[in-house]
């Protein structure tokens, strides 16, 4: 069956995590968005995407799907926010044309025929094509609507996924296992040292391959480890997947990190969602919590009300956040920025921003382009002509997003 995992118009919610990556590409629980919602589709086996043109060679680079080519035939369309169940996608079997529509946003459908031009599939092109077939319904809140929604999710959904590792050893030697001794699943290729508790007494705890714990770290379940991760006498709570290569220390809790990024000093993060190749100085402390006990607002392209107690900040792929930042509850750093002190409001994309003397400034491009290269290079990597020239447009799509939040042209000197 044709299945093509579309973006919609609704991603604003999501801020700069959206900004280099197909939104299918955000990860929950143990793997991306995208395998998630396939999976659960019955006989998909032919998958492409649809999107944002400038993303083409980067998601094909790293997914090897079609993207943007138009289908024919019999296809399943599937909304790139969908939360990934089987209530929502089991529909997908019917033989018949359909189509879900949750607050006038296409969910998800079933045509003959697709009879669109590929890319993003706006409000109005959805409703246009839901009503030349029957309508279903859809499950209540069927779709993510921003990044709080994935941070919620996340231990649920590593719960979940947990049954996908089919290998579940004995405690190592040295490691403290308090709860179902099964619910502790280390994969044959990991590290553990000696002097480790994990408490899998709420949830899972799953260790990849190549990850490793050093001694005296403390791990929570539900708790995703990916390869080749390395977590450095750190305390971990529920709820967190640390992906592939991150270096983890300190305390951190119901958070997403996704791959390359380093936190690997003391310092606090919770309830947070953290892009890729982002570095996060000894001494970085996230809020989650208001003095208030209120629920957590957002401020993205409007004011949102996350409907969360305890909501930590959003920052984007490849930022530098400076030894001693703090981060308010709810506030987002962009994409490439870097921050030195306190950040109390939003930080635009590539804007470099201090609090002490208030200067918020643009970043030359060129700098935030070596800065990346460099940060590759140590893990032996290399910037592809594909990521920068991502990067470039990013860069001049995000313009106005500086000149709104009033940063400068300038010289950090």
């Amino acid at each position: 069956m044709k299945v093509i995992v579309f973006e919609d118009d609704g991603l604003s919610g999501f801020g700069p995590l959206t900004l280099l990556r197909h939104a299918s590409l955000l990860r929950l629980g143990t793997k991306r968005l995208l395998d998630a919602l396939v999976e659960k589709i019955p006989d998909a086996t032919d998958v492409g995407l649809w999107g944002r043109p400038e993303l083409a060679a980067v998601t094909n680079e790293v997914t090897r799907h079609p993207y943007n080519e138009r289908v024919y035939g019999p296809t399943v369309l599937v909304n790139a926010r969908a939360r990934p169940s089987e209530a929502l996608l089991l529909p997908a079997s019917s033989s018949e044309p359909f189509a879900a529509v949750f607050e006038g946003v296409l969910v998800l459908a079933k045509l003959d025929s697709v009879a669109l031009k590929p890319g993003v599939i706006t409000r109005r092109v959805g409703a246009s094509l839901a009503k030349r077939v029957n309508r279903v319904a859809t499950p209540s809140e069927p779709l993510f609507q921003g990044y709080w929604d994935l941070v919620e999710s996340n231990g649920m959904a590593i719960a979940e996924q947990a049954a996908r590792f089919e290998e579940s050893l004995s405690a190592p030697r040295g490691a403290e296992v308090r709860g179902p001794a099964a619910n502790l699943m280390v994969d044959e290729g990991a590290e553990i040292e000696g002097h480790v508790t994990f408490d899998v007494r709420m949830g899972p705890i799953i260790v990849d391959s190549g990850a490793s714990v050093e001694s005296f770290s403390r791990v929570m379940g539900p708790c995703y480890v990916g390869p080749r991760a390395k977590i450095m006498s750190a305390q971990i709570g529920g709820g967190t997947s640390i992906f592939e290569s991150c270096r983890v220390g300190g305390q951190v809790e119901n958070s997403v990190m996704l791959p390359y990024t380093n936190k690997a000093h003391h310092g606090y993060v919770g309830d947070s969602y953290i892009g890729s190749w982002v570095n996060l100085g000894a001494g970085c402390n996230f809020s989650n919590l208001k003095n208030t006990y209120g629920n957590v607002r957002i401020d993205l392209d409007r004011r949102v009300d996350s409907g969360m107690v305890k909501l930590g900040p959003l920052v984007g792929d490849m930022a530098k956040l400076s030894i001693g930042s703090l981060v308010y509850a709810g506030k987002s750093i962009g994409t490439g920025s870097q921050l030195s002190g306190l950040a109390a409001k939003n930080v635009p994309s590539f804007t470099f921003y201090d609090s002490l003397s208030g200067r918020a400034v643009e970043l030359l491009l060129e700098s935030v382009i070596e800065t990346q290269r460099r940060m590759m290079e140590r893990r032996g990597m290399a910037l592809g002509r594909a990521e920068e020239g991502l990067l470039r447009r990013a860069f001049a799509r995000t313009t106005g997003e500086r000149r709104r939040a009033g940063v400068k042209k300038g010289s950090l000197g």
